[in-house]
């Protein structure tokens, strides 16, 4: 007998209850009250706003047995230094972009985002059936962690300056704040690069502190008032043409947890994956609306830049890979995938 696709839906959906609500569960488990710290701000457009949403999700899928407490950036680690904290049990869970752990393990940069990369469809595709997910636990493990995916972004603002960029010379010598591959990239290109805090970068800009940088994409850009303190904002983002949020759980924890708990974790995240990616993907339209109202400039990248950023994004893979086999792995993997899914890509989409 066929079934329609929305008898298919109700039928996946009565599975789900019916499995979270069965005696599949009936182990012995035990009620948890857990500490989550977010990296972003919970007020920060959807990379912020989705982690009470989790937090609340999790609490549901997992009849109320799991009770997470989100803590602001700040409050218990600084926004981005909570790897250490989460591996050692000194907090129970965090939410934020791998990268940030990239000072434990280089290569956990690349599963944020990688310059010139691909998009969402073809991250994720990347993760869940191409390899990635694989060697993404084995780092988590080594680092006594439980992660997943939890958020997708749409491409992000590449960079936010009170002047022009128009040459690869006009990138020499700038003082930019850039995130994780990017910089690296901008580093090569003549730029001084240095990561500050996400809620640090508008005061960088407003005092000179920094000639450029970027954040995040401009919905968030928005939030954080970026436009009121830098003119120009260039697009398209090559440095994150999507980006990944994750949970981490401290692994100890995790191995405590029963069945149902651990499952209600990996479907919030599963949730607010496609949520986060809808969401963004909705809210930058209007959001470059608004700021062009109140006097920010569009500029797309010229072409020699971006030739000049690609040609130097292929030295900084070289470098890494020669000096980290982990990093190495990770981007054949990737370039592996991304060599058998082009035909796919460029046949079976516009272009």
């Amino acid at each position: 007998m066929k079934l329609t696709t929305a008898l298919k839906s109700m039928t996946a959906i009565a599975t789900v209850v019916t499995v979270f609500g069965s005696a599949a569960f009936a182990q012995e488990e035990q009620d948890l009250r857990l500490r989550m710290h977010a990296a972003h701000a919970t007020q920060t457009p959807v990379i912020g706003t989705i982690v009470p949403w989790v937090a609340d999700r999790i609490e549901v899928l997992s009849g109320d047995t799991l009770e997470i407490d989100v803590f602001e950036p700040g409050a218990l680690v600084p926004g981005t230094e909570f790897f250490d904290a989460v591996s050692q049990g000194a907090i129970d869970m965090a939410y934020g972009t791998p990268g940030y752990g990239s000072g434990l393990v280089p290569a956990l940069s690349a599963f944020t985002s990688v310059p010139f990369g691909p998009d969402a469809t073809e991250l994720l595709t990347w993760m869940n059936n191409g390899g990635g997910y694989e060697i993404f636990d084995r780092i988590l493990a080594d680092l006594n962690l439980k992660g997943f995916v939890c958020t997708l972004n749409p491409p992000e603002t590449s960079g936010w300056f009170n002047e022009e960029i128009n040459t690869v010379e006009d990138l020499k010598g700038k003082k930019l704040r850039y995130f994780g591959l990017g910089g690296k990239v901008l580093s090569k290109a003549g730029a001084s690069v240095q990561l500050i805090p996400g809620g640090e970068v508008y005061a960088a800009l407003e005092r000179g502190v920094i000639d450029g940088g970027e954040f995040s994409n401009p919905s968030a850009d928005e939030n954080m008032g970026f436009y009121e303190v830098a003119k120009y904002a260039y697009f398209p983002g090559w440095h994150q043409q999507t980006s990944v949020n994750a949970v981490y759980v401290n692994l100890d924890t995790w191995n405590k947890m029963s069945e149902r708990q651990q499952l209600a974790i990996e479907t919030a995240c599963g949730e607010a994956t496609l949520k986060t990616l809808s969401e963004g993907s909705a809210t930058q339209g209007p959001a470059l609306a608004r700021m062009a109202e109140n006097g920010a400039e569009f500029k797309v990248w010229p072409d020699e830049v971006l030739d000049e950023l690609r040609t130097q994004w292929a030295t900084v893979v070289e470098e890494e890979s020669a000096s980290d086999p982990l990093f190495m792995e990770v981007m054949d993997s990737l370039t592996a995938f991304r060599a058998e899914y082009k035909p796919w890509n460029d046949m079976g989409y516009i272009q």
